[in-house]
């Protein structure tokens, strides 16, 4: 079988095996496996009062023309949420996926604020504040929380799937490295599972 097979086609998602692999090794997730993810977390776990924007709609919102944004954005209904959930990336390209740094930014519409979860102690604040201020919601400010820190150059992407989860779950409790470990092979596990479907 060729790294562009098909392993998971799941609701608006797909999963080749090149990206599925990313999930096996030490390796930086892509937008594929954690827009998956958060898809997954959306049709499993969830009610109509969270969501949870794919990465290359947060991209949009961080990077495109402000008179766009309403396009993607409107049909989301954030205003009626009571929790969105964004995926952040560093990468300042509007037109390709990539980047070197994954965070996740929190948006709490009951409380009105936003809650950035960084492995990287705050690297990607910068850009979790341009969604923040691209976006029509009414916010106080871009709270930094504290939250456990990657100790390789890798796992940003599955920190912030395990803090989309725990955050859903009403769980903002730190985890250690040994849990992003428990965590890779979850993701995994769940890819595989749902690609014998």
């Amino acid at each position: 079988m060729a790294d562009d097979d098909v392993l998971v086609n799941y609701h608006n998602s797909l999963l080749r095996r090149s990206d599925v692999n990313l999930l096996r090794n030490a390796h930086w997730l892509n937008d594929q496996v954690i827009g998956f993810w958060f898809e997954y977390l959306e049709n499993s776990i969830m009610d109509n009062s969270v969501c949870l924007v794919c990465p290359e709609v947060s991209q949009f919102i961080k990077l495109g023309s402000p008179s766009d944004t309403p396009i993607f954005v409107d049909p989301l209904n954030l205003s009626l949420r009571s929790l969105v959930l964004f995926p952040v990336n560093d990468s300042m390209f509007l037109d390709h996926p990539g980047g070197s740094h994954w965070s996740l930014l929190v948006y709490d519409g009951l409380v009105k604020k936003y809650y950035h979860l960084d492995s990287l102690n705050g690297a990607n604040l910068g850009h979790a504040k341009k969604i923040a201020n691209n976006l029509h919601l009414p916010y106080e400010e871009v709270v930094e929380l504290k939250c456990t820190q990657q100790e390789n150059s890798y796992d940003c992407g599955v920190f912030v799937c395990s803090n989309a989860e725990n955050v859903i779950r009403h769980c903002l409790v730190n985890k250690d490295s040994a849990f992003m470990n428990k965590q890779r092979s979850h993701m995994l596990q769940v890819v595989l599972t749902l690609s014998c479907k």
